[in-house]
């Protein structure tokens, strides 16, 4: 994968779910060495057919950096989609990834409206995404990390609020900004950590689950108008 800083673009080959040494880590976030387009049919960000896609490579949260640990999660919860499936695993060391989708045959070439948050207390759980997978780009106020709930870390929890999580991901500043949302499947359970002045707590699993990412200059001109 050629990053740049910490951004890839990666174009996925067809039925990567029929190879059969392949074995996928997590679902939502994997840790890096997991197989990238097996790991983007479990998250249903791509189809068998492949397409292709924006990875997120996770920063190292403060208390990593300065303990010189490498970025990743705690443990990762295992999914499956209608043909491919990824397992749990713990004690993984390293940095982790996560996905959106850029161009696929599933992929309108209109892009949703973004959604312009008006309140930072409000949740992942109250965007229009239907099915894990299912991505939209939300535009923040700024200055809302403290407003309402934040659990999770590089994966939140539906009741998270969203402008916080992405203050926290690093994907916008204390200005506010646009961001990419996508629902991922549920997970295990939710791992806090501290970002700046950005706290977020240890929460049990839900059913789902909630990545933020950056936008690119293409997919921001690909937005339906409102």
């Amino acid at each position: 994968i050629r990053w740049q800083g910490n951004m890839a673009r990666v174009v996925c080959p067809a039925h990567c779910e029929r190879e059969p040494a392949a074995v996928a880590v997590g679902t939502g976030v994997h840790p890096l060495g997991s197989p990238i387009c097996l790991g983007a049919i479990v998250d249903r960000v791509l189809p068998v057919y492949g397409g292709e896609m924006m990875l997120t490579k996770a920063a190292p949260i403060q208390a990593q950096r300065i303990l010189g640990q490498p970025a990743g999660l705690e443990s990762y919860s295992g999914g499956e989609s209608n043909v491919a499936v990824s397992v749990s695993a713990t004690g993984l060391k390293g940095e982790a990834w996560h996905g959106y989708p850029t161009d696929t045959l599933d992929l309108s070439p209109s892009l949703p409206p973004e959604h312009v948050v008006q309140d930072c207390m409000e949740t992942f759980d109250k965007l229009p995404l239907e099915t894990f997978g299912d991505s939209v780009i939300i535009n923040c106020p700024g200055r809302c990390g403290g407003a309402g709930k934040l659990a999770g870390t590089l994966i939140y929890s539906p009741d998270s609020s969203m402008c916080w999580a992405a203050e926290h991901a690093r994907v916008i500043g204390p200005r506010g900004g646009r961001a990419m949302v996508t629902r991922r499947h549920g997970q295990n359970e939710f791992f806090g950590s501290t970002e700046g002045s950005e706290q977020s707590q240890d929460a049990p699993g839900a059913d789902a689950s909630y990545t933020v990412a950056l936008p690119t200059s293409d997919v921001l001109a690909r937005m339906a108008a409102p």
